[in-house]
């Protein structure tokens, strides 16, 4: 079956090459289509309020309870107010806010992705940014005196965003696959198709010369006196 397959396609060679020209074009527009991506990424801390914190004490000791804090937090930056803010500084850019599960304290990481470099750290700075201020505004709307109030540090943050051609290449790749099967399927039918075509132009031919040499073969009769007799039959006078 593999030979059989290989020598259809020996016999269109310009099936396939018309095939691997149009694949190229393909691959090409896809990935024109699909350009990379770049991520960023970064993690913020909550801290304690002072008066969770004995004097002299260690705030990265008292980290247990903020959880809820930092829950919401979350909540809030996946809430339709947030997404419109961050679509109105960047409309190409998506970000996710969550807690960060590989640590047990109170981590909340950032990751943004956006079609430049530049505007995915600009919107991993102003996501960033953002939380300190939107866990000052939470506690204020409740009255949270200051010396319990819940801060925030960054962790740590990008300074470069990485590249990500992965989406680019899975694109590219399977339009390239697409492609190749469908010249090879579309020569190989062909192929199927003229080698039948042939096989009845074949047939036909050969049943019409067969009924040529049919014909000529059949002995002619003529009048000789009062009966018939075939021509190969028949013996030749001579002329006095």
């Amino acid at each position: 079956m593999l030979l059989d397959v290989i020598r259809s396609l020996g016999r269109r060679w310009y099936v396939l090459v018309a095939g691997i020209l149009a694949t190229t074009a393909l691959a090409f527009g896809a990935f024109q289509l699909t350009p990379p991506v770049y991520n960023t990424r970064g993690l913020v801390l909550l801290l304690p309020p002072e008066n969770a914190v004995p004097p002299g004490g260690n705030p990265f000791l008292a980290l247990s309870d903020l959880d809820l804090p930092a829950r919401l937090i979350v909540a809030y930056f996946q809430s339709a107010p947030a997404q419109a803010a961050v679509e109105d500084r960047a409309p190409d850019a998506e970000y996710t806010v969550a807690i960060e599960e590989s640590t047990r304290g109170p981590v909340i990481a950032v990751d943004v992705t956006d079609s430049s470099p530049e505007g995915a750290l600009e919107t991993l700075h102003f996501l960033m940014d953002d939380i300190p201020i939107q866990l000052q505004r939470m506690q204020s709307e409740v009255d949270v005196p200051a010396t319990a109030t819940v801060s925030s540090i960054p962790f740590t943050a990008d300074t470069e965003a990485e590249q990500d051609d992965s989406a680019t290449i899975r694109i590219v790749l399977a339009a390239a696959a697409v492609g190749l099967v469908a010249t090879g399927a579309l020569a190989f039918t062909l192929d199927g198709l003229m080698l039948r075509r042939r096989a009845r132009r074949h047939t036909v031919v050969e049943e019409h010369v067969a009924s040529i040499l049919d014909t000529s073969t059949q002995p002619t009769t003529v009048v000789e006196g009062d009966h018939l007799a075939p021509v190969s039959a028949r013996v030749r006078r001579s002329v006095p």
